[in-house]
């Protein structure tokens, strides 16, 4: 169906922008009039849209998708019609982009299109997941229960990040006030010091040597550093989102002998999350574990999941699938088995969620407990070596003098 890109008034000063499908350019003009809009200009669109290629690829955060969707699952409680709790959150929606999106698929659902498919349109915003759950909530009549089940599945999601955030905030601001720190004495105080022993005359003891000589070269290619630092920064940033920069540190990754453990599972913690979450939407197996692989980040568990999948269309089940990779714990092969031996294979998968996100939430604190103190000492030590590196002539000059 064609797409029309169209400018109207709300009223006499309010003017809008928007897209809409239809037949032919009549039945646009006869859809934006039924909006209660004045058409001021209509055009066709190319296959893809125009209007909003540029937020399709802008993501939302776990925290908005969160709230629009229980915001949403509150409105159809209340008894507000689909189209119409979805103007209000566009107009409610402190997120500009987001606003605009809902706009847009409010104008869809308007037009005749199910909800599911205008989300479709927007996949950098609204995963595959988020729009199978919603289709299976439309298809089964309970698509206020599904959107519950998104939200909390989102808000557990940002939760965990906010924890992992709120526990590196204290260790992140004693590096960066330790780095200040160094700058500061290496390019201001240093300098004039070295004056002073310079004017002595004394040969000066080796610490000393050493710090002046990072201290000048801070001072010469400081500017460099950290133009240099800055690139390599970016560039290796670049090259991590590259399918062989994501493969390579996915293996170093799982080389580290303390890392894997912790990487895997916040991998597999996400993996029977969402499986268990689609699972009770009514999906297969087969399409719930193809829908839960893009929630692992890990390359090298993501190929041995496709391969589970391959191993499950030859009719094996799933536990003897998952049997197959050296990344997936016995424990989780045994309680998935149980699971699918006793039909409980949706609530196996959310109790081995449930103790993975325990252990995580464990080791991230014990490891803030640590880093906390251990950056405390670090900063403490390298600030303490160069003002004793400082100090050492000083002393040396006094015992001299006496």
């Amino acid at each position: 169906m064609p797409s029309y890109i169209y400018k109207a008034k709300k009223d006499a000063v309010n003017a809008i922008t928007g897209q809409i499908s239809a037949q032919n350019e009549d039945d646009a003009l006869d859809m934006i009039h039924q909006l209660g809009l004045i058409p001021v200009s209509i055009e066709e669109s190319n296959s893809e849209g125009v209007l909003f290629s540029n937020i399709r690829e802008i993501k939302i955060s776990d925290k908005d998708l969160y709230l629009f969707s229980k915001q949403l699952a509150n409105l159809l409680k209340s008894g507000v019609s689909l189209l119409k709790a979805l103007e209000v959150l566009s107009e409610q929606t402190k997120n500009v982009y987001f606003s605009r999106v809902l706009s847009e698929i409010s104008i869809g659902v308007k037009s005749g299109r199910s909800f599911s498919a205008c989300l479709l349109d927007y996949p950098a915003i609204f995963s595959s997941l988020f729009v199978a759950m919603v289709r299976a909530g439309e298809e089964m009549g309970s698509l206020r229960q599904m959107l519950i089940s998104v939200a909390d599945f989102f808000k557990a999601q940002e939760e965990f990040s906010s924890k992992v955030r709120s526990a590196m905030v204290y260790p992140v601001f004693m590096l960066v006030i330790g780095m200040l720190t160094v700058i500061f004495i290496l390019t201001f105080v240093m300098p004039k010091m070295s004056v002073i022993f310079m004017d002595a005359g004394q040969s000066l003891p080796l610490p000393t040597r050493v710090v002046m000589g990072i201290s000048q070269f801070f001072r010469a290619y400081g500017i460099g550093v950290v133009i240099l630092g800055a690139i390599g920064l970016l560039a290796f940033n670049r090259w991590r989102r590259t399918p062989e920069g994501a493969i390579l540190i996915g293996q170093f990754l799982l080389n580290l002998p303390y890392v894997r453990g912790f990487v895997l599972k916040v991998d597999l913690a996400r993996f029977t999350r969402t499986m268990s979450l689609l699972l009770a939407s009514g999906l297969a197996i087969m399409r719930s574990i193809e829908m839960a692989i893009p929630m692992v980040h890990n390359p090298q568990l993501k190929m041995d999941l496709f391969s589970c999948v391959q191993h499950l269309a030859a009719g094996e089940n799933l536990g003897m699938s998952l049997s197959k990779s050296n990344l997936i714990p016995l424990m989780m092969v045994q309680l998935i088995t149980v699971g699918e031996e006793s039909g409980s294979l949706q609530e196996s998968l959310g109790d081995i969620a449930e103790s993975y996100e325990a252990d995580i939430n464990e080791t991230t604190k014990l490891i803030t407990t640590v880093l906390e103190p251990l950056m405390i000492l670090t900063v403490g030590a390298v600030v303490g070596l160069i003002v004793f590196a400082m100090l050492l002539p000083i002393f040396s000059m006094d015992l001299m003098a006496r």
